[in-house]
């Protein structure tokens, strides 16, 4: 895949250009930091009234409250710090249906058009800067970095297929570096097991944002590698690479996932228009019972659909273990190669995708169940129609 660089900027203009996307990365940190407060104060809502165009303040949002009492706007991204006269055509993108992850997000681009910078903030509270390199001066492709509504500070840092992490910010210390190769992520330096969960947290964040973005021959990713088990740890996974890979780089490592595609299509269309359903829920269970019966067809014991592992090393075994079982995750479908990598395939036909920690908790369960494990790639399907 080739990474999207931001141009050369034409000689007498760089220096204004430079100033001015400095500026910007200014203004996206401290008005993230005041949304995230916002949103763990009250949730927010997209469809909260406006005052009406033409008043004081028109286009702002309001509490929605009533009385004689005057809006109270929402701070946002414009070019003021509030909505008036903020828009797709200014870069800020409000997510109106309610059913995504994030709430909204705003892009700074360059003069070529190409995305410099990003700043997205989640219904959880949680937030996304992501920054894209001009040149390899700068020393890396893109960065994203993550920050939790507890205020837990991750950043993701890839250069061609290495990416390095680090905490507290982009100058923070390194806490685990992997470099992605067609086997997977492969540790260069592993991650101490005081920051192994602060890490899971953060990438789970960043991988739930980059699958809502799937499409363009663009996939999202997270990758693990097994380590020893430990007691007193919460898992025996390490995560190592969250980022996005072209469709041949993924099929390079998950075999069966340009399959796994096509079935969850398949499945799709033989279920028919959602409308015909009385929710969505039905809906899913009818694609994710055709889904797994052309799975099942394969008679391949390396590649299931819909068995349950348990979460928990001290869960009592129990093989197989019933769906619904105490403590236990019920996984899509997964592929085991010979090799000891592991691809975990988690359908949705919702808008919904991998929140919180579901990525970490279905490759930790089936790396248990099955063995032995070398490393875990998981990653997000959706019915193509």
């Amino acid at each position: 895949m080739s990474i999207r660089h931001r141009h050369p900027l034409h000689e007498g203009t760089e220096a204004a250009a430079i100033a001015r996307l400095r500026r910007s990365l200014i203004r996206l940190q401290d008005e993230t930091r005041l949304l995230r407060r916002d949103l763990l104060r009250r949730k927010y809502d997209p469809s909260q009234p406006r005052v009406p165009a033409g008043c004081s303040g028109g286009g702002q949002w309001t509490s929605g409250a009533g009385g004689g009492g005057s809006p109270r706007p929402m701070p946002g991204f414009g070019p003021e710090g509030g909505l008036a006269d903020a828009g797709p055509e200014d870069g800020f993108i409000v997510d109106e249906t309610g059913e995504e992850t994030w709430a909204f997000y705003e892009e700074s681009r360059d003069e070529a058009g190409a995305v410099a910078e990003r700043a997205v903030v989640n219904r959880d509270g949680s937030t996304i800067h992501s920054e894209y390199a001009a040149s390899r001066q700068t020393g890396f492709d893109e960065r994203h970095t993550v920050t939790t509504p507890e205020g837990d500070k991750v950043t993701f840092e890839t250069t061609e297929r290495t990416q390095t992490m680090r905490v507290g910010g982009p100058d923070g210390d390194v806490i685990a570096r992997s470099v992605w190769t067609p086997d997977g992520a492969s540790a260069q330096v592993t991650v101490q097991p005081v920051f192994a969960d602060k890490l899971l947290a953060n990438g789970a964040v960043l991988f739930g944002w980059l699958s809502s973005q799937n499409g363009d021959g663009l996939q999202a990713v997270m990758g693990f590698n097994a380590r020893e088990f430990r007691p007193g740890t919460s898992n025996s996974l390490q995560l190592g690479y969250v980022g996005q890979l072209s469709e041949e780089e993924v099929e390079a490592a998950c075999y069966r996932w340009r399959q796994v595609e096509g079935f969850a299509a398949r499945a799709a269309n033989a279920a028919g228009p959602v409308s015909q359903y009385p929710s969505m829920a039905v809906y899913g269970t009818a694609v994710h019972s055709r889904f797994k019966t052309y799975i099942d067809d394969q008679h391949d014991w390396r590649f299931q659909a819909e068995r349950s592992f348990l979460k928990e090393q001290a869960e009592p075994m129990v093989d197989p273990v019933p769906y619904g079982y105490r403590g236990s995750v019920r996984v899509d479908a997964y592929e085991y190669r010979d090799d000891g990598t592991l691809c975990i395939y988690d359908l949705k036909t919702g808008k919904s995708i991998v929140q919180d920690r579901r990525a970490e908790i279905l490759a930790t369960a089936v790396s248990r169940g099955l063995a032995p494990i070398r490393r875990v790639i998981v990653t997000e399907v959706r019915p193509l129609r």
